[in-house]
């Protein structure tokens, strides 16, 4: 089961108050909060995602698309 949105926001909330940091006020403060933090703890750089490699909704599009055209049939 995917965590909640309240979850994300609670266990982000703790573990800015365990690291002795504010919790961000704006998505700006907190990319620089996190941006901060990942470079402090040596954590490496997210990779980029390629755009056009069939993800996310493309994918769904065409599921979708898929099923309409089996059920048109």
């Amino acid at each position: 089961m995917r965590p909640t949105v309240r979850q994300i926001y609670a266990l982000a909330a703790a573990l800015c108050e365990k690291a002795g940091e504010e919790f961000p006020e704006t998505r700006e403060d907190a990319s620089e909060l996190i941006e901060r933090l990942r470079i402090e703890n040596g954590h490496p750089a997210p990779r980029r995602h390629r755009r056009g490699r069939g993800g996310g909704a493309d994918k769904l599009a065409r599921r979708i698309a898929a099923e309409v055209a089996r059920e048109l049939r």
